[in-house]
């Protein structure tokens, strides 16, 4: 395990981050180059143990019962992954990397944009049942 990969590894902790309703950012620095920390995603024990992610677009993603697919890999500067565990909402992971002087700035945002969609299409069909204007504020619905 290289030392990137122990800066990214997650930590189970008591708040359930796939509760949270529109989305989760953590973002860390670590020395390591962007390369380095590139390299690291492919070591997937910081998604789990029996964790596995295959780097490429539409690589397959799998850690514990979460399962899911790349959507892009831009290396070594962004990583796109899709995933969910049964019976879960599907979430969207974004790891966005940038390279500074001291190391790498590591952003990671876990979202859940078809929740967002779901109640965008609650507004138009309640806007249209006549329940009056509806309009969509950071993902909330506002009447």
């Amino acid at each position: 395990m290289t030392i990137a990969t122990i800066w990214l590894h997650v930590v189970e902790v008591e708040l359930e981050v796939r509760a949270v309703d529109e989305l989760v950012e953590r973002e860390l620095k670590v020395p390591e180059t962007a390369d380095e920390v590139w390299r690291s995603l492919a070591e997937p024990e910081w998604l789990g143990e029996d964790a596995t992610i295959d780097l490429r677009e539409a690589g397959e993603v799998s850690a514990g019962d979460r399962t899911g697919f790349v959507e892009e890999a831009d290396a070594p500067r962004r990583l796109v992954f899709w995933w969910s565990g049964p019976d879960e909402e599907a979430t969207r992971v974004e790891i966005d990397l940038d390279e500074t002087d001291a190391g790498t700035h590591i952003r990671v945002t876990e979202s859940r944009p078809l929740a967002i969609l779901d109640g965008r299409d609650l507004a138009l069909e309640f806007g249209r049942m006549g329940g009056g204007p509806v309009a969509i504020a950071g993902g909330a619905l506002v009447a």
